[in-house]
C-alpha cells in the first residue's frame, strides 16, 4: 500500500534536526577533547564523514541557525565545524544523542539493516571523495557530503518511519527500484530526496550533485559511478553493471578502465579498514573468493538492488582498522611475470582488446571472430599461458572445452569438460556470473573441490576461471593460467582478467542472442 502524503507531511514525519549519531562516532568524537587546543576542523570532520547521520546533523543546521553570521551556505563538516568554532562543537558533541540508545535499537533487525545502510553509503562516499581528487576537483569533500545526504531520507525512514522502511525493502527484493519505491511510497524516491533537500535548506550546489537533470557534469558523473559501484558491489564484484561504472569513470578521469578498476578495489579496502567499527559485511569482504555459503539477507535489507542470488564463496574474515585514516590511496602498480619464459602482461594490448570487443556489439562478428578478440587479450594483454573457453553444450547439461590457446595437442587440458549443475567448484562457479583465483594462499580449501579428473588436466598451476552469463543464463566459462614453469599469477591480472571474462560476456552475448 503507497504512503499517501504531501511534501509538508513528510517533512514532518522526517526530522534531520536532533537526528541521533552512532556511538563509535560520538566516542571518537569526545576521544579528541584532550587534544582541543591542537585540533584543526579537519580532524574531527574526518569522523564525523564517516556517518551519514552526523554529517546530516551537522549540515542541515550549520544551514538553518536562527542567527547568521554569514550568509553563505555550507556545503562541508569542515566549514560547519569552522563556523562554530572547535570549542563549541566539541562541546556540543556531549549532548548529541546515540542511534543505540534510541528505540529502533532494542529490535536487531532494524538495527541491522541500519548498519548495512551505513555501510552502503560510507563505501560510496570513499569511493566519491577519491575519485573527486583524482580529477583535481579542490572541492571533494562536497561531492564527499552529497553522496552521503542521498541515502538521508532512507536513514530517517528507519528512524521516523521504520513501517515504511521495512515495506520498501520488502519490495525492492522482488521488484525493481522505481517500481518498489512507486508502491511503497506513491512515488519515485528520487524527486522526494530532492524536495525534502531544498525544504533542509540544503546549499543548491549540493543538490545539483544529486540531479538527475545535471547528469552529464563531471562531478554528477563521479557520484554517479561511485553511487553504483558500492550498490553493484555490495553481493560480489561480478555485477555485470560495475563495468558501465568503471567506463564512466574512465571518461571522466581519462584513465584506462583497468586503472579505475584497481583504484576503485583499492577505495574499497581502505573503507573497509577505516569502518571496521560498522558490524556489517564490507564490499571489500567479497574481493577474494573462498568457500562458504552465502549469508542471507533479513527482510529489512536496504539500498537500491534486488536480492542477488548466492555466488561460490566468500572471504573469510574483514580487513583490519588501521590507526588512522589513510591519505586518498593510488592504484597498485601491476605485479608482472619476470621469470624468463614467463609472459609479460601488455596493457596497450589489453585496451585494444577491450575497445574491439565493445566497437563489435552489433552482432557483426562471429563467434571465432570474437573468441580470436577474447583469446588475444588473454593471451597477450593479461599474460596468461593456457586458455580454455568452455562451452554449455547444447542439451544443457555440460560444459565442454570448445576453443583453446596455449595448450600443447597432448596435454590433457584440451579436454576440459565437468557436469553443469555439479556441485564441485566449476559447477558452483555456474550458478551465477563469478569468478575465483585458485592461488598457493587458499588452493589447501578449493582444491579439494575440484573433481579428481579436472585435477589431473590442470596439474599443479594456480589458474583463474570465470563463468559467462547472457540474458541471465550461464552459456560459458574461461579458464586460463601460466603454466608450469613457475609463473606465478597475481592480483592485477586477476582483475584484469575480471575485467575482459565481463566485456567478453557482453560481446559473446551478443552473438548468441543474434
Amino acid at each position: 500500500m503507497a504512503h499517501a502524503m504531501t511534501l509538508e507531511g513528510w517533512l514532518a514525519l522526517l526530522r534531520p534536526g536532533e537526528t541521533p549519531i552512532f556511538r563509535h562516532t560520538k566516542q571518537a568524537l569526545l576521544a579528541l577533547s584532550d587534544r582541543i587546543d591542537d585540533l584543526s576542523a579537519r580532524e574531527p570532520a574526518g569522523l564525523v564523514l564517516a556517518d551519514p547521520l552526523a554529517s546530516l546533523r551537522l549540515i542541515y543546521l550549520a544551514n538553518n541557525r536562527t542567527s547568521r553570521h554569514f550568509a553563505n551556505e555550507v556545503a562541508t563538516v569542515e566549514h560547519a565545524i569552522m563556523m562554530q568554532g572547535i570549542g563549541v562543537f566539541m562541546d556540543k558533541v556531549r549532548d548529541f544523542p546515540v542511534l543505540e540508545d534510541t528505540p529502533l535499537a532494542r529490535d536487531p533487525e532494524s538495527l541491522g539493516s541500519l548498519y548495512r545502510l551505513l555501510r552502503l553509503a560510507h563505501h560510496a562516499a570513499w569511493q566519491a571523495r577519491d575519485f573527486a581528487v583524482q580529477h583535481a576537483d579542490i572541492r571533494a569533500e562536497e561531492v564527499q557530503v552529497a553522496t552521503l545526504l542521498y541515502y538521508a531520507p532512507e536513514f530517517l525512514f528507519w528512524l521516523d518511519a521504520p513501517d515504511i522502511a521495512r515495506q520498501l525493502a520488502r519490495l525492492r527484493r522482488v521488484k525493481e527500484t522505481a517500481e518498489a519505491e512507486a508502491e511503497a511510497l506513491g512515488f519515485p524516491l528520487s524527486p522526494l530526496r530532492l524536495m525534502l533537500l531544498e525544504a533542509w535548506k540544503i546549499p543548491e550546489l549540493t543538490r545539483d550533485l544529486l540531479d538527475e537533470k545535471y547528469a552529464e557534469r563531471s562531478r554528477q558523473t563521479i557520484l554517479r559511478a561511485c553511487l553504483g559501484i558500492a550498490h553493484h558491489s555490495r553481493n560480489g564484484w561480478w555485477d555485470e553493471h560495475l563495468l558501465r561504472d568503471y567506463q564512466a569513470l574512465a571518461a571522466v578521469e581519462n584513465r584506462p578502465v583497468e586503472t579505475i578498476i584497481a583504484t576503485a578495489h583499492v577505495n574499497a579496502v581502505h573503507a573497509a579498514r577505516y569502518g571496521a567499527w560498522i558490524p556489517a559485511p564490507a564490499a571489500a569482504t567479497w574481493l577474494p573468493m573462498l568457500p562458504g555459503p552465502w549469508p542471507q539477507e533479513k527482510v529489512e535489507e536496504t539500498g537500491n538492488e534486488r536480492g542477488a542470488t548466492p555466488p561460490v564463496a566468500q572471504a573469510a574474515a574483514p580487513a583490519p582498522k588501521p590507526a588512522a585514516r589513510p591519505a586518498a590511496p593510488a592504484a597498485p602498480a601491476a605485479s608482472v611475470a619476470e621469470k624468463p619464459g614467463c609472459l609479460k602482461p601488455d596493457q596497450d594490448a589489453l585496451r585494444e582488446c577491450l575497445e574491439g570487443i565493445e566497437s563489435h556489439l552489433d552482432g557483426s562478428l562471429n563467434l571465432n571472430q570474437m573468441l580470436a578478440l577474447v583469446l588475444k587479450g588473454l593471451h597477450h594483454g593479461v599474460g596468461l599461458s593456457r586458455i580454455v573457453f568452455a562451452m554449455v553444450t547444447p542439451d544443457g547439461l555440460r560444459v565442454k572445452s570448445r576453443f583453446t590457446m596455449g595448450v600443447p595437442g597432448g596435454d590433457p587440458l584440451r579436454h576440459f569438460e565437468f557436469d553443469l549443475h555439479s556441485r564441485d567448484l566449476f559447477g558452483q562457479l555456474m550458478t551465477k556470473m563469478q569468478g575465483v583465483w585458485v592461488s598457493g594462499e587458499n588452493k589447501a580449501r578449493l582444491w579439494p573441490m575440484v573433481s579428481p579428473k579436472l585435477q589431473a588436466m590442470i596439474g599443479e598451476a594456480e589458474f583463474y576461471a570465470m563463468s559467462l552469463f547472457a540474458g541471465g543464463k550461464p552459456f560459458g566459462l574461461i579458464y586460463a593460467d601460466r603454466g608450469h614453469a613457475g609463473c606465478e599469477l597475481d592480483g592485477a591480472s586477476y582483475a584484469d582478467f575480471k575485467m575482459l571474462c565481463l566485456q567478453a560476456a557482453k560481446g559473446l552475448g551478443k552473438i548468441k542472442a543474434g
